[in-house]
């Protein structure tokens, strides 16, 4: 039989939901680009919208021919675009007494101590740092002074651990044991979380405000934590009572701990037992998807027990329309419960407003259009929270399904006018065939979204789908049936022996798919919009192939953007060779990464690492990935010290490098020790930079070693020792000194005078008044006759840290020479461009 009906042409105007949710959603995008916008006056467009469409109509009532349905659809368009643009301005105000507010004025008076009272509003989580739940606030005491509060707070319950050089582990703290909807008395560091540093980070504080947290709650020791009392909504305890269950069954008859963590992703939507190894093995064999509870879950759960119970109460003779009623009510009873167990994610909540929805058409008899369906369930979740237009979570469920929804019926349709209708006919051949489309059509979809966030579409899971999602199903239906059968043990046993051997399974699959298939994947970044949006394009293009005239304007579309975007960036100069010098922001420490034209990659220091952060594997690494870097020509170690080194080891293990550069001076321990290790192992190759020293990096650059020389070394202080480089590309030239001092500074005058002359410093020793001294800045910035002196001097340090740095006064010398002042502790990362003449810095926000 045929895999599936010919799809009828692509009408978005028979489908008036999702045309309105595409509209809402433009909306929020308007309201977050212009974020002093006030909510009434987008409110009161959506009134002129509607006396608009009223006047027109009325005017209009007694012609015979009358524009009147496209005046009054266009003023509909435009009052739910004003609708979602009022919505997301008043979501994102704050009342006076949001506990952001109290957030702030702590960070600004550096006195962050408070207590909190409130309720645990989610599923308390185990991570590496500590554990980690969302309390909605409302009550705060600081000193002696209560208030009433309201707002979400990020709480993160300290778990101290080992450090990475000595093993030592701190005792660990027992905390009570939390769930959704406990009353709580919590007394820790009051904050604001970490917003984007480097052009790769992570924008936790963007992550947190789009789910309605502004501020966040550092708490250590179990004296820290109080419970007060349990939740007193009864939907609420059955859900903890529920996810309880589930956790004891698994744990009584399911043998393997990687199976449990894998069956509590599927069933609880908790990674927290599942390790990173695991998981980043799921994403390279393009599995994660499975992982993360969404509407394939749903499908499993809610619609193969509605499936069932047609025949099952067919034969204990209910009638038709009863029975619709009956397991409709049924399958949305279990799949509510199912949301609240889960925790509500966005996937969850849209296929259950989904299938609410095809399970309310079913029982009415009515039909129902799944893209007209996505938009229902798309309106409901932007009303709640608008914010979660911007959720990755939130792009790629409605890019699938939409994918689903509209390129699976046209590349069935292909597949049927090029492959036999008998081969078709064969069982395995239509479920394999199915498979394979639907999971090219989603993949297809999401390419964009996963693209512009992630840089990577893994292609292996077209493949691996047809193994893993029954594996899944197998592991989701035999957990939940072991959670059912707990009070039978023999039962529950039999069940949790094939939930585990499921969930094995899919482990294998994805290990086997990461080392095989892992490959196979398209990797690139995209941060164009104009490309973002002509890749939109193309995909409109591919849903609306049946409509000949609507294809072509897409494509056209598609390409004119892409055209634009190529002249906008010859426009901007970006094919020009270039010099990049970017400064990361590390905390109190040192990481410079220098591209140059040839394609040469060089770093200099990677930064700290201590027992919760490697600066090495959360920020230069990432930087790395997000700009395609896969080579280091050059690695340059200053000098020992772990503020500069300690991010080192995670680098050189995952990327290959060249050259590494050091001073020569050995640590028996530390981050420096376990580097030259690494570096032993990997058989990369050393060099003992020396005054004097020239480093090849291509035709067009040089890199001239001028420190550390006798005296420095002879002084036999670490920061003395430190390389010392005078980078020269074209007519710029970048002065790197590490965390030199008077010593050094003194020998490099001595030996190379006016030759210092720069026109960007990295100020030495993160703007310690021990370094910077009067002669030394006055030579490096110097400003010869054909030219200018130094322009900027870049202070790589932390904000708020115990040193104090910077000093004033050599930051004071540097800004009375003309230098603009350019630190990592206001700015983030600091990224300046030359293309050997002109020199400007990068705006990478």
């Amino acid at each position: 039989m045929p895999l599936s009906p010919p799809p009828p042409p692509l009408r978005f105007a028979a489908r008036p939901a999702f045309v309105a949710a595409v509209a809402f959603g433009l909306g929020v995008v308007a309201a977050e680009a212009v974020p002093a916008s006030r909510p009434l006056a987008w409110l009161g467009a959506v009134g002129a919208c509607a006396l608009f469409a009223g006047a027109y109509a009325w005017r209009s009532r007694q012609r015979l021919v009358t524009l009147r349905p496209l005046a009054i659809a266009a003023a509909a368009l435009a009052a739910v675009f004003a609708l979602g643009a009022g919505r997301m301005a008043a979501w994102s105000t704050l009342p006076p007494d949001h506990i952001a507010h109290a957030a702030a004025r702590a960070v600004e008076a550096e006195d962050p101590d408070i207590t909190l009272w409130g309720t645990v509003e989610a599923e308390p989580t185990r991570r590496a740092s500590g554990v980690a739940l969302i309390v909605r606030a409302d009550s705060a005491l600081r000193g002696t002074r209560a208030q009433r509060v309201r707002g979400l707070v990020q709480v993160t319950l300290s778990i101290p651990r080992a450090n990475p050089w000595s093993g030592e582990l701190p005792p660990t703290p027992v905390y009570p044991a939390l769930h959704t909807g406990d009353r709580i008395a919590i007394a820790g560091a009051l904050g604001v979380a970490r917003g984007r540093r480097n052009p790769a980070d992570f924008d936790y504080h963007r992550f947190l405000a789009q789910r309605g947290i502004h501020a966040t709650l550092r708490a250590s020791g179990a004296e820290s934590v109080a419970f007060l009392a349990p939740s007193a909504s009864v939907p609420t305890r059955f859900a903890n009572a529920l996810r309880q269950r589930i956790r004891r069954a698994m744990g009584a008859h399911v043998v393997s701990p990687e199976a449990r963590g894998v069956l509590g992703a599927l069933l609880l939507a908790d990674r927290s037992g599942i390790s990173d190894d695991t998981r980043e093995a799921f994403v390279q064999a393009g599995l994660v998807h499975l992982l993360a509870v969404s509407g394939l879950h749903v499908l499993l759960v809610g619609f193969v027990l509605y499936g069932l119970l047609g025949p099952l109460l067919g034969r204990l003779g209910v009638g038709w329309r009863a029975r619709e009623w009956s397991r409709s009510l049924f399958t949305f009873a279990l799949l509510a419960a199912y949301v609240l167990v889960t925790g509500g994610a966005i996937p969850v909540v849209r296929a259950w407003v989904m299938a609410s929805v095809v399970l309310a058409g079913r029982a009415l008899e009515k039909p129902f259009d799944t893209l007209n369906t996505l938009g229902v369930a798309a309106l409901v979740l932007l009303f709640i929270r608008p914010a979660s237009l911007f959720e990755v979570g939130f792009q790629l469920s409605f890019a699938a399904v939409g994918a689903l929804a509209t390129l699976t019926p046209l590349a069935t349709r292909l597949l049927r006018a090029h492959v036999p209708a008998r081969v078709l006919a064969r069982g395995g051949v239509t479920w394999a065939t199915e498979m394979t489309l639907a999971s090219g059509a989603a993949t297809l979809g999401t390419a964009p979204v996963l693209l512009v966030h992630f840089g990577r579409v893994p292609l292996a899971g077209l493949l691996l789908n047809l193994a893993a999602i029954p594996l899944t199903a197998t592991a989701l239906g035999a957990g939940l049936l072991t959670a059912l059968a707990a009070p039978l043990a023999p039962v529950a046993d039999v069940f949790g022996a094939l939930a585990n051997t499921a969930a094995l399974g899919l482990l294998w699959t994805s290990e086997i798919g990461a080392r095989g298939l892992g490959l196979f994947s398209v990797e690139r970044f995209v941060t164009d919009g104009l490309v973002m949006a002509a890749m939109a394009a193309g995909l409109a293009a591919l849903a609306l192939w049946l409509r000949p005239r609507a294809r072509w304007r897409m494509a056209l579309l598609a390409l004119g953007l892409v055209v634009l975007a190529g002249w906008r960036g010859v426009a901007r100069g970006e094919g020009r060779p270039a010099l990049d010098a970017v400064f990361l922001d590390v905390g109190q420490g040192d990481a410079t990464l220098l591209s140059f034209p040839s394609g040469a990659h060089v770093l200099i220091d990677a930064g700290p690492a201590t027992p919760t952060w490697d600066s090495g594997a959360r920020t230069v690494l990432p930087h790395l990935a997000r700009y395609g870097i896969r080579r280091l020509d050059l690695v340059i170690a200053t000098h020992p010290d772990a503020d500069h080194t300690g991010g080192l080891p995670s680098v050189l293990q995952e990327v290959e490098v060249g050259r590494l550069v050091h001073n020569g001076v050995p640590r028996e321990d530390g981050p420096w020790a376990e580097t030259l290790r690494i570096a032993d192992s990997l058989g990369i190759a050393q060099h003992v930079a020396a005054a004097g020293d020239t480093l090849a990096i291509g035709p067009q650059a040089r890199i001239h070693v001028l420190a550390p020389g006798p005296q420095a070394l002879a002084s036999g202080d670490a920061n003395e020792g430190s390389v010392s480089l005078l980078v020269r590309f074209g007519e710029t030239d970048l002065l790197l000194t590490g965390d030199a001092e008077t010593t050094s500074e003194a020998e490099m005058l001595a030996t190379y005078g006016s030759l210092l002359r720069a026109e960007v410093v990295k100020v030495g020793h993160h703007g310690s008044r021990t370094s910077s001294t009067p002669r030394f800045v006055e030579a490096a910035s110097a400003a010869p006759e054909a030219g200018g002196g130094t322009r900027w001097a870049v202070v790589s340090v932390a904000e708020r840290n115990r040193y104090g740095l910077p000093d004033e006064e050599p930051l004071a010398r540097w800004a009375a020479r003309g230098a603009g002042v350019l630190s990592t502790a206001d700015l983030g990362a600091v990224w300046l461009r030359s293309d050997g003449r002109d020199l400007y810095p990068v705006k990478w926000r």
